[in-house]
């Protein structure tokens, strides 16, 4: 049987304010595949899902640069916008 481990990160915006935001850490040291990235309106109703491979979330958070993308795995919601895939839209 073929396995397909996940890490799941979700994200509520409040109205007006989209811009600037990060997702909880992403823990490269534990067995994963994919991230799933859930976008979430004021009132946590899922708006949209993305989904992000893990060699492409690796090189974004080992890249030079933040200490808070570097240390803690916290990617702007941007960032996994652009190396991510939209799956689901409501």
């Amino acid at each position: 049987m073929l396995k397909f481990r996940l890490q799941i990160k979700g994200r509520c915006f409040a109205r007006g304010f989209e811009s600037g935001q990060r997702l909880g850490g992403i823990q490269l040291s534990k067995e994963w595949d994919a991230v799933l990235m859930v976008l979430l309106d004021p009132d946590f109703e899922a708006r949209e899902i993305y989904e992000a491979q893990r060699p492409a979330i690796e090189a974004a958070l080992t890249a030079p640069g933040s200490v808070a993308r570097n240390e803690r795995g916290a990617l702007p919601v941007a960032k996994f916008r652009s190396i991510g895939k939209l799956v689901w839209r409501k």
